[in-house]
């Protein structure tokens, strides 16, 4: 299920990555983001799972301040990494500028880093590396236009007759940040965070005949609006594993621009002419759809819809989350009215008890709708329980599938548990009518009141 790490792991920016000498592996190279703060560490780990479901962690992949000694590292965003003849190339950006480490493991240590000369690039960040079927290693780096070019045999070197600065630029293609280079067949695909739909939040795709272009944007891979509050950006690629092509992705998580951003995976799909079909955001991910009768932690809900008065905040603001490009003021104004807008909206929560990391969803207030993608439920459930906590107010929690506006199945009503949070949860539950088969299931918040007062928190969902 989404996310597909442990609780006490945000790592976004996932490179996706099955290597020749062991395909019934795939590894997965990610920011080692901080769980419920800003920030992230110059220290990257290395994941890898052999089923989709289990995941083993390799410590430490990539450690900068063990493998670089000529400039000081604080954080290690959107890292790449490739194989060449046996050896494998970890790419990082340090001192604004690409840098190459090396191991003979993929999962590391990587080590022995250098700086990678003619690489210095206003807006550098964000390192993809790709190696083509006849040898030939390419590099890629840049925000808002990408730049990209043929390295040399010993890979931390450009072939500097080489270098194309427009392969993808934000006026024709919504290129933001963070590129990364798959080959499927003859055609080269080139998956990026895309702001066409307003923010940063889409993963998108250009094709074309060569690594280094010309392209065209096909289209939209995921969009991860609506999965938090604080949803700006969208990183990751494609990757072909047992002959099934998947997206990894990730998500916010804690209303923060950063510290909550999660991987996730989901199938995708070519048609006859190449084309990726776009796929939702679910919480069932690889697995398939989920049984409705099985204890569903709250957190895992795949995407929110929250009132419009959320938002009601200055115009340009407002507008901006769906419908104005990502510059820097808006960005900025935005976070600020948000952090200011009464814990409205809502979130996941994160704590440790005795040792075990958990989530929850905490600050539902009215309106607020919670989706889960898919539960079966077989040939048929009629009770639905829940753990909860409020204070004072309680609420209402409808029970719709196949949509926030879909058939209402049930009611259940949230009583006051004498407060919010991990220490006062309450089971309650609620008859529904008879449903069966696979749907998604929408949870929509409710209160006579219609006000923004938070309402309620919830642990975990089942059907019975």
């Amino acid at each position: 299920m989404n996310p597909i790490l442990p609780l006490h792991y945000a790592a976004p920016d996932g490179e996706p990555r099955v290597w020749r000498q062991d395909p019934d592996t795939l590894y997965l190279y990610a920011t080692n983001e901080l769980v419920g703060c800003a920030g992230d560490e110059p220290v990257q780990h290395v994941w890898s799972t052999r089923d989709l479901i289990t995941w083993e962690e390799h410590i430490p992949g990539f450690d900068a301040r063990e493998a670089v000694d000529f400039e000081q590292v604080t954080s290690l965003p959107a890292s790449d990494c490739i194989e060449k003849n046996g050896r494998f190339y970890y790419y990082f950006t340090a001192g604004g500028r690409q840098c190459v480490a090396f191991s003979d493991k993929p999962e590391g240590p990587f080590l022995h880093a250098v700086p990678i000369p003619g690489t210095e690039f206003p807006n550098c960040g964000d390192p993809a590396v790709f190696v083509d079927e006849d040898g030939s290693a390419y590099l890629y780096w840049g925000q808002f236009y990408l730049k990209g070019c043929r390295l040399k045999d010993n890979m931390c070197e450009l072939e500097a007759d080489t270098i194309r600065t427009m392969l993808l630029t934000e006026e024709e293609h919504g290129f933001h940040e963070g590129s990364s280079m798959r080959r499927r067949g003859d055609f080269y695909y080139l998956i990026y965070c895309d702001t066409d739909r307003g923010a940063a939040t889409c993963l998108s795709y250009a094709v074309g005949r060569s690594p280094l272009g010309p392209f065209e944007k096909r289209g939209v891979i995921i969009d991860n609006a609506g999965c938090d509050l604080a949803t700006w950006n969208n990183h990751g690629s494609i990757v072909c594993f047992h002959d099934q092509w998947y997206i990894l992705y990730h998500k916010a998580c804690f209303a923060l621009e950063m510290g909550g951003r999660k991987a996730c995976m989901e199938p995708i799909y070519f048609d006859e002419r190449g084309d990726i079909r776009e796929v939702q955001m679910t919480t069932q991910g690889v697995e398939g759809p989920i049984a409705a009768s099985r204890r569903l932690e709250a957190y895992r809900a795949c995407h929110f819809q929250w009132p419009e008065r959320v938002y009601e905040m200055d115009r340009e603001v407002a507008c901006f989350y769906w419908k104005e490009p990502v510059t820097g003021w808006r960005r900025t104004a935005r976070n600020a009215a948000l952090r200011n807008s009464k814990d409205t909206g809502v979130r996941a929560a994160h704590y440790i008890e005795n040792g075990i990391h958990r989530e929850y969803l905490t600050r539902l207030t009215h309106g607020d709708c919670i989706f889960y993608r898919y539960l079966d439920f077989g040939d048929g459930a009629a009770e639905f329980i829940c753990s909860a906590a409020s204070h004072r107010t309680g609420c209402e929690l409808e029970i719709h599938i196949d949509g926030a506006d879909g058939p209402c199945i049930g009611r259940c009503e949230i009583g006051d548990t004498g407060g919010f949070g991990p220490w006062n949860w309450k089971t309650f539950r609620c008859e529904v009518r008879p449903v069966t088969g696979v749907h998604e299931v929408c949870l929509k918040v409710c209160s006579h009141r219609w006000d923004r007062e938070w309402l309620c928190d919830l642990d975990w969902l089942q059907f019975a």
